[in-house]
């Protein structure tokens, strides 16, 4: 994978990854909401990534690095860090600090991500018809390298028809809490589920 330098605020260069490659995952991605649990997920799962929604922006760098030790790679919601703008600086931020996925709700910073060195997931939830188009509107345009349905509980046949139109690696998100729910998003061949109960973080599909 090629790799590019990026300069922080003090002048030292930080390598960024080229996303050049496709998004891929282990079927369960730890969502991580509390140091604790972060400690079990980093030393005590199979993960390859670990879903951060903890932190802020002093503390993301080290968190960041901690994840990466443990040889797991971090992928990171726009909205769930305190103290990290969500425009151009702070996914820049992001990027300096060794994240290597940003999440957002936001197409337009879909670009802004990729251009920082990092996967683009783009995140949006499916609650009415009019969300579901707008969202792969969405897609089309910005090209995210991974889409997040949320919550992750919405009718598997949509999620078969969003899978076909967007040709993207899809997430599911949110109320996923159950053995039988992650078990039913993998039939149906998405790339991972994201879910905050660690009792599924190690499950075998």
């Amino acid at each position: 994978m090629e790799h590019r330098e990026v300069s922080t605020e003090k002048g030292m260069p930080v390598e960024t990854k080229n996303t050049n490659k496709s998004f891929k995952s282990k079927p369960v991605i730890p969502s991580v909401h509390q140091r604790k649990e972060l400690l079990y997920a980093m030393a005590e799962t199979g993960a390859d990534w670990i879903m951060l929604k903890l932190g802020d922006v002093n503390t993301l760098p080290q968190l960041v690095g901690h994840i990466h030790r443990f040889g797991k790679k971090v992928m990171v919601h726009q909205d769930s860090i305190k103290g990290i703008a969500r425009d151009k600086m702070g996914i820049q931020y992001m990027a300096n600090c060794g994240v290597d996925c940003v999440i957002t709700m936001k197409a337009p910073c879909v670009k802004y991500i990729k251009e920082a060195g990092m996967f683009a997931a783009f995140g949006f939830f499916v609650i009415d018809s009019d969300a579901c188009r707008s969202g792969l509107a969405n897609i089309k345009e910005q090209q995210p390298d991974v889409v997040i349905l949320m919550p992750g509980t919405i009718p598997r046949q949509l999620v078969r028809e969003i899978k076909s139109e967007a040709t993207t690696p899809i997430i599911l998100g949110g109320l996923m809490t159950t053995a039988e729910q992650i078990a039913g998003a993998m039939a149906i061949s998405v790339a991972a589920v994201a879910t905050s109960n660690p009792d599924l973080w190690n499950l075998e599909t």
